[in-house]
């Protein structure tokens, strides 16, 4: 087989997927000389790609398929493959598995989908799963298309592509459907390893991008994700992106699953199971996409040879109308235009014809005399313009009239002259493939579909270089071990449901994080002995063990004034909920916070931080961080609620101390990753942020199970 520098490992040895990957030699089990069969198109892919390592069909009824020697079974080969294409029903993939196992064989790919009617426990894809790891087996699939790494020239596939593009895209998918539209719709998006993951027997998304990232070739990773199987290993892979500043975008399914596990605290209902999954991309600097089309477009933009440093983005488009679509879209997506200075004014003011405005973003088309040379010279006015990062030629060039060539003669030229990023972006999103999209790609110049996808892709272009200088620094927090320990010793061994407040309260101030003045009471003589000492007016709250939230059941009194009002709120309580109560001192003014901790089975501790209150379940204005979290993480969480303005004082308020605010989250995220292990949620709600520090007025702990 040829060699590949590509293929090794950037640290040095082979990667531990290189068998599966990039294997030497290949047998094609199920092979058949039947046109439109998977054994047979599996062949066909082979050669297309131009794989030069040893293909080996495996079928008993022939003795050569397609002029290639066949072999029986696996058992008649004299050397074992590294990798079996296994293109067999799902009778027979067992004992085909079995037999790869017991020759030898180092990795397979499975494309049946696995299931069996009638099947016993355990079933036939936990079956193959343990042999293969029994006998350190790698394993793509089961129920999946394969894969095509085409930085080695190989095709695990049945899927019948005839246009194999090379590219720097590295695409992992969960889907069938979109890896099929990525590789079979556009030749534009052109790949460095492409894979149709299915059920993940063996090899997970993060074994993928492990070995992507080792291809000199991966400039950006693209991910259609149904769920993380290995989550330390993706992680891993993620923060391995990012030191080696490959950006990853990721289109993750489920953002709307709720998790009732979760439901005991605002912040269980109001997660779900996405939650962690933000809070994981957000530290590791992914970039979440909402649709195929968005995913399409910013790794296509990521994946051009050019890189964005800073600035905005300089527009040239041939319609007035096009343009006021595309400034109306670009304030949707918060993508600013450059600010072009006078001298780039200047220089398009004596190349437009009279009447057309020398702005940005710049309609260019007036009598169309001399045309290609005026895009050109305004275009490149506009690259050059100091406060331009990126640039974009708005045009649709489908109908491949004169017009059209002239302005992609243009826009090459201008794009051999500049070292920034310039593309070409259409208005109408659904644009045959085309000779000149195909010229423009050629030549290094991205062609995004569309005028939304591309201003998403620009903004998230913009977003990824920005968040490379987010490096998240360790939590600088420091409790007692001790105090751990007998926190740990207490939950872990409490039979609650939840803990009392005023338990919460002394878990919380362990943690340094403020509380008001307070007394458990659970009698009228408590009550009386409590206000002795106690600074009216003051909050009344039953402590009756299992209410959740008080409020809902009449079980809070705010702003007592005296004596009698105070006795007379907590016979009401008392006769209704239970003797036993809370006796709070009244809070200050401020701006209310939630902050929840939650633990996922996956990622483990994470922290919700939004708008509190009565406001939590109705506006569900939060974002997430992975817990513990630094000062940074928090802060730009912080930054992206849409009460955040609330913060700064409105209306006369004064603003709440943002620096002791982001301590006491820092405190709190370090408390839940302290007690992760014996807590499924710790809530506080509000969060009280004042001009004079944060108060913690109301808390809900949760043991785990």
């Amino acid at each position: 087989m040829k060699a590949n520098i590509s293929a090794i490992a950037r640290d040095g040895g082979s990667h531990k997927l290189e068998a599966l990957l990039a294997p030497r030699s290949i047998a094609v089990v199920g092979a058949s000389p039947r046109a439109d069969t998977p054994g047979f198109d599996t062949l066909a892919q082979l050669r297309r790609i131009g794989y030069s390592g040893k293909i080996i069909p495996v079928n008993p009824r022939y003795d050569d398929i397609v002029g290639i020697p066949c072999v029986p079974d696996l058992g008649a080969l004299a050397e074992a493959p590294d990798l079996a294409i296994i293109a067999v029903n799902n009778e027979i993939v067992e004992n085909t598995v079995k037999e790869a196992a017991a020759r030898g064989v180092k990795a397979a790919t499975i494309f049946a989908s696995c299931y069996l009617e009638d099947d016993g426990a355990p079933k036939l894809v936990d079956r193959l799963a343990a042999t293969a790891r029994a006998n350190g087996m790698d394993i793509c699939g089961a129920n999946c298309m394969g894969f095509y790494n085409m930085t080695q020239r190989v095709a695990a596939s049945w899927f019948p592509i005839e246009e194999l593009q090379a590219g720097r895209i590295a695409f992992v998918s969960h889907s069938g459907a979109v890896f099929a539209a990525f590789m079979g719709l556009d030749r534009r998006l052109g790949f460095s390893l492409a894979v149709s993951a299915g059920q993940e027997l063996t090899t997970t998304v993060a074994d993928y991008l492990d070995y992507a990232l080792d291809l000199d070739e991966t400039r950006v990773a693209a991910l259609f994700l149904e769920t993380v199987r290995d989550p330390l290993g993706f992680a891993a892979a993620l923060e391995k992106a990012r030191e080696r500043d490959v950006p990853v975008v990721v289109l993750k399914v489920g953002r709307t699953s709720q998790s009732a596990r979760l439901a005991e605290s605002h912040s269980g209902a109001i997660a779900g199971n996405d939650a962690a999954y933000q809070a994981l991309f957000d530290r590791h600097g992914v970039i979440r996409v909402r649709d195929v089309d968005e995913l399409a477009a910013t790794a296509t933009l990521l994946g051009a040879p050019k890189n964005y440093v800073a600035g905005g983005l300089a527009t040239i488009t041939d319609s007035g109308g096009a343009r006021g679509l595309l400034i109306d879209l670009a304030d949707d997506e918060n993508v600013r235009f450059a600010e072009i200075g006078e001298p780039t004014r200047k220089v398009l003011s004596e190349r437009l014809d009279y009447g057309l405005e020398a702005v940005n973003p710049l309609d260019a088309w007036g009598s169309g005399r001399d045309y290609v040379d005026v895009y050109r010279d305004c275009l490149t006015a506009l690259m050059r313009d100091p406060d331009t990062g990126i640039g974009m030629f708005l045009f649709d060039i489908a109908l491949e009239d004169h017009l059209s060539h002239g302005f992609v003669d243009a826009c090459i030229q201008v794009s051999q002259a500049t070292d920034k990023p310039l593309f070409v972006a259409t208005n109408f999103g659904k644009m045959p493939r085309t000779a000149l999209a195909n010229r423009l790609q050629q030549a290094d110049i991205p062609v995004l579909d569309g005028v939304g996808n591309a201003l998403k892709a620009v903004r998230n272009l913009v977003a990824w270089r920005g968040s490379r200088a987010d490096r998240v620094a360790a939590p600088d927090v420091c409790v007692a071990a001790a105090a751990v320990q007998h926190w740990r010793s207490r939950i872990g061994a409490s039979t609650a449901d939840v803990f009392d407040e005023a338990t919460g309260y002394r878990l919380l101030s362990d943690w340094n994080i403020p509380t008001l003045r307070h007394e458990a009471v659970d009698s009228a003589q408590a009550l009386s002995e409590a206000l002795e000492g106690m600074s009216l007016p003051v909050v009344l709250k039953t402590a009756a063990p299992g209410v959740l939230h008080k409020s809902d059941v009449g079980g809070v009194f705010v702003g007592l004034r005296d004596r009698d009002a105070t006795e007379a709120a907590y016979s009401d309580i008392a006769s209704r909920l239970g003797p036993r109560a809370l006796l709070v001192e009244m809070a200050p003014k401020g701006v209310e916070l939630v902050v929840g901790g939650l633990v996922d089975p996956q990622f483990g501790p994470i922290v919700m931080i939004g708008a509190g209150g009565t406001l939590v379940e109705i506006v569900k204005d939060v974002a997430f961080v992975m817990a513990p979290a630094s000062r940074d993480e928090i802060e730009r969480a912080l930054a992206s609620l849409k009460t955040a303005v609330l913060l700064d004082g409105v209306r006369g308020a004064a603003a709440v101390d943002r620096n002791a605010l982001v301590e006491t989250i820092e405190r709190f995220s370090q408390l839940v990753a302290d007690l992760s292990d014996v807590v499924s949620s710790i809530e506080i709600n509000p969060l009280l942020a004042t001009a004079s520090g944060p108060v913690a007025l109301d808390v809900l702990v949760t043991p785990k199970k």
